[in-house]
C-alpha cells in the first residue's frame, strides 16, 4: 500500500487506498493493434480484425444543449434562482460524467481487445496539435471536438495498459484515413465513409483504413515489428 486517505463525501465516509504493483511489461513485439478516434466510433484493430464501439457523444450533447436551452430561456435570473442554477449545473455534470464514463471503459475495452489478439503494443495518434488546428472550424463542431475529450480516451487506454504490462506508442496521424495502406496512394470516396484506391483497387471504410496505417506507422517505429503492408479488407 502506498497510501490511504479518508475523504467525506456528504454524510458518508470513504477510504481511498493507492496500491504500488509491479508489472512485468515484455518489450519484444508480439503483435499490435491501433485506435482511430473520432467523434461517432472509436475504431480499433489491426489487419486481422477491426472493430468499432459507438461513443456517447450524443447523449452528452444532449444533456450539454439542455443546459444552455434553460440559460437561454432564463437569460437574466438563471445566475440568481438556485433552482434553475442547480438544474443547468445538473446537466453539465451528465454531460462531463457521460464523456468520462465512456472514456474509462474504452481504456478496459482496447486492452481486452489487444489481449484478444495477442498484441502487446497499443498504436495511438499524436493529438497534441489538434487543438492547435480547431479555429476555423464550426462552432458546433469546435464544441463536440472539446466535449469529447479525445487525449482524455487516450489517458485511459495509457493507463489500463500500463496496469496490464501492455505498451503504448504515438505516431502521426496525418493523412491515416485517406491513404491506401497497401500501395501509399492518395485515395478517393467511393461511398458513404467509404474510399478506393485509383492505382491498386484497394477499397475499406475509412475508419478501418486509418486502424491499418496507424499500426503500419507503428510497425516502422518498432523496427522489430513485421510490416503490415498485406492487409485484407474486412468488407
Amino acid at each position: 500500500m502506498k497510501e490511504a486517505r479518508l475523504v467525506k463525501r456528504g454524510d458518508d465516509w470513504y477510504l481511498n487506498v493507492t496500491m504500488k504493483k509491479k508489472v512485468q511489461v515484455e518489450k519484444q513485439v508480439k503483435g499490435l493493434i491501433a485506435v482511430d478516434i473520432n467523434m461517432d466510433f472509436i475504431t480499433l484493430g489491426n489487419d486481422k480484425q477491426v472493430i468499432e464501439i459507438p461513443t456517447r457523444l450524443d447523449d452528452s450533447v444532449h444533456y450539454k444543449k439542455l443546459a444552455e436551452n434553460l440559460q437561454r430561456k432564463y437569460p437574466k435570473r438563471w445566475r440568481e434562482n438556485k433552482r434553475i442554477l442547480g438544474r443547468i449545473r445538473s446537466f453539465h455534470i451528465k454531460a462531463r460524467n457521460i464523456v468520462q464514463d465512456f472514456a474509462k471503459k474504452v481504456g478496459k475495452w482496447v486492452v481486452d481487445e489487444a489481449r484478444r489478439l495477442g498484441a502487446n503494443y497499443i498504436v495511438l495518434e499524436d493529438l497534441n496539435k489538434m487543438i492547435s488546428h480547431v479555429k476555423g472550424l464550426k462552432k458546433s463542431y469546435r464544441e463536440k471536438l472539446y466535449l469529447m475529450q479525445y487525449r482524455r480516451v487516450q489517458q485511459w487506454v495509457e493507463w489500463e495498459a500500463k496496469k496490464q504490462g501492455l505498451n503504448v506508442i504515438y505516431v502521426k496521424p496525418a493523412y491515416s484515413s485517406t491513404t491506401c495502406p497497401k500501395c501509399g496512394e492518395k485515395m478517393v470516396e467511393s461511398g458513404y465513409r467509404m474510399l478506393k484506391c485509383g492505382k491498386c483497387g484497394f477499397e475499406d471504410h475509412r475508419d478501418y483504413i486509418a486502424v491499418y496505417n496507424l499500426c503500419a506507422r507503428g510497425s516502422l517505429t518498432l523496427l522489430s515489428a513485421p510490416q503490415m503492408r498485406d492487409v485484407i479488407p474486412n468488407r
